[in-house]
């Protein structure tokens, strides 16, 4: 009965758009805005949530709304043709399935490239971290060779491949042009991509500088800081995974007492 009414009534729609389209185009017109208003909302609360992240892996925020709304697409088509099968095949599915699973797995897949980007950033910024630390060794050996301070930072930045000694080279290009400090374009980098770690070393080498300190030592000082903080975050990613490996294993080894032992209580059961 319920399907009949919707049904006439979705017809009754139709055909009314089809008499009166001047309806029909005001209602695609109020559509139209309100989709457009929706992803723009959508795309400035990624910006603004995920905007070092963003910058960091090199995504915009329109392609990433883009992937998000896909994959919520995506998931509810591909969980509606599989209730779809699984019904044509004779499993008995629930209602409540029915409405729960194609909406889990849409929000499922209107999440998932967010948290990809998540970790993708996350793995920058540690490879760039370790990156900076040989870029702090490789300054700190050219200067005790006798170059100046400019010429150390450009030769040890060109010794370098990959995209963390390339977004290196581009900041002292930056300040080369500009005429100032490089290490204030590397404070602004690691601002950019949320690496206090280098905006504090920048920062405290740039006023040694500025004091006439020795800027060897605080080079030195701050590449064995880094690398102490970096060596401990791996530590601490080893344990972790330890730890997590410790319940599969006992996992493994109840089932193991139960696939020896179920064999003795079946007889014993069956004895009684």
């Amino acid at each position: 009965m319920i399907r009949s009414v919707l049904f006439g009534a979705i017809i009754a729609v139709g055909v009314a758009l089809c008499v009166m389209p001047s309806v029909a185009l005001r209602i695609k017109s109020v559509f139209a805005s309100l989709v457009r208003k929706s992803l723009n909302a959508i795309r400035l609360s990624t910006g603004t949530r995920l905007s070092s992240d963003l910058v960091i892996c090199d995504i915009d925020a329109s392609s990433l709304v883009a992937s998000k709304l896909t994959g919520a697409v995506v998931g509810f088509g591909t969980s509606g043709f599989c209730l779809v099968l699984a019904q044509s095949t004779g499993i008995a599915i629930s209602s409540g399935m029915k409405l729960l699973t194609p909406i889990l797995i849409a929000t499922f897949g209107f999440l998932f490239p967010e948290h990809k980007i998540r970790q993708q950033s996350k793995a920058r910024r540690r490879s760039f971290l370790h990156s900076f630390s040989s870029f702090l060794d490789l300054t700190n050996i050219l200067l005790a060779g006798g170059a100046g301070t400019e010429t150390a930072l450009i030769a040890a930045a060109e010794s370098g491949d990959g995209w963390s000694f390339e977004q290196i080279r581009r900041a002292l290009t930056v300040a080369k042009s500009a005429r100032t400090s490089p290490w204030i374009e590397l404070s602004r980098l690691g601002e950019m991509y949320s690496l206090p770690q280098i905006k504090e070393i920048a920062g405290s080498i740039q006023l040694a500088g500025e004091h006439g300190a020795r800027i060897r030592t605080s080079l030195a000082a701050r590449a064995e800081s880094l690398r102490y903080r970096q060596m401990s975050e791996v530590e601490s990613s080893a344990n972790a995974a330890t730890e997590r490996m410790g319940l599969p294993m006992v996992l493994l080894f109840i089932s193991f007492i139960v696939l020896i032992g179920y064999p003795a209580v079946t007889l014993v059961i069956g004895g009684l």
